[in-house]
Order: C-alpha cells, then structure tokens, then sequence
C-alpha cells in the first residue's frame, strides 16, 4: 500500500504496461524524487525503459487545477518530476496564484504547468476578487500600490477603478480570484 512517510506533492503508482490493469504489482512513487530514486524503483517493478511504465495518479498536495490538465496516459515522468520539484519550492499564497494562473491559460501538459510556476512573478492575483468592485477594493486598498485612507471609504468608487483597470489588462476571473498576465511575450508562447 501507499505510505507516506514524508510529504509530497504528488502520489503516483507505477506498472508495467505489459501487466494487466488491474493488478497488484505496483510501486509507488512520491514526487518529486532524484533521478536515481526514480531508477531505483524501475528496477524493483521490473521496468527497463520509460516506454514500458504505466501511470495511475493517486493523489497530490498540489492544486486542483493543476490535477485536472494532467493526463496521466501521455504524461512521462520525468516532466512530471520538475513540475513537482518547482511546485514544491512555491508558498501557500503562489500555489493559490498557480491554480489562477493554470485557469486562465489552461496549459495542457505538466512542461506548461512547470513554466508557469517558474513565471508567476509575470501574474498579478487579487485573491478572492470576483466583480470589478472587488478588484478595485483589492488593489487600492490591499495591493500596497496605494496610500489608502479609511476618512475617505466613501468617496472611493471601487467598481469604475477596477474596470478601469481590466481594461487595459489580460486578466480574467477565475474560482480563485482575479488574475492578469504582464508579460511580454503572448501567454501561449
């Protein structure tokens, strides 16, 4: 069985592919681990090259959204292996920013989703903002771009600067919050 003796952000058990699916021969990998963790536990099931392995997720610390884009089919390990080495260096906070982030470019292999970890800094993420009012709450009040005055709550008009604001961004609202992309390359590149 899985035991998880040490934290990781993703569970993942390894066949062979000329086994069938339902069988009990299964070693587990937890990711990120060294290459020669990886090799170690190759050998153990059996398995002489990448082409004869099997994946079968079975759970992860990292965000829903990232779970969902991956498909485990196609997926080799060893991009599976950087993208959990990059998440795991990431905080509370940009893990939260990463499940934006992964909504609003809908990458479709674990190499994208470890790109955008390396790139989050080009993200700006308003967490829990879900209307231009609360964008425009967000960034005067929270953002620290702004010397917010409590004295004058009532003569801010929050709604009109956050849609002023998305306007001229690549932004979108996602379950998280809102997020945008400053970068100067398009987002699919």
């Amino acid at each position: 069985p899985a035991y998880y003796y040490e934290p990781c952000m993703l569970a993942v058990a390894m066949t062979n592919r000329d086994e069938p699916e339902d069988t009990d021969k299964i070693t587990w990998l937890y990711l990120p681990m060294t290459q020669t963790q990886i090799e170690r536990a190759m050998l153990r099931a059996g398995i002489d090259t990448y082409d004869d392995m099997r994946l079968c997720y079975d759970g992860s610390e990292i965000p829903d959204e990232v779970d969902v884009c991956l498909d485990f089919e196609h997926e080799n390990i060893g991009s599976l292996n950087e993208m959990c080495e990059t998440i795991a260096g990431l905080d509370q906070g940009n893990l939260i920013k990463l499940a934006a982030a992964v909504s609003m470019a809908k990458p479709e292999c674990a190499m994208q989703v470890q790109h955008l970890a390396e790139q989050l800094d080009l993200f700006d993420f308003a967490p829990g903002a879900h209307s231009a009012a609360d964008y425009g709450r967000y960034m005067i009040m929270e953002s620290g771009h702004f010397e917010y005055d409590e004295n004058l709550a009532g003569y801010y008009d929050f709604a009109k600067y956050g849609q002023e604001r998305m306007e001229h961004e690549y932004g979108e609202f996602t379950d998280r919050g809102y997020i945008s992309y400053h970068g100067t390359l398009s987002l699919d590149e």
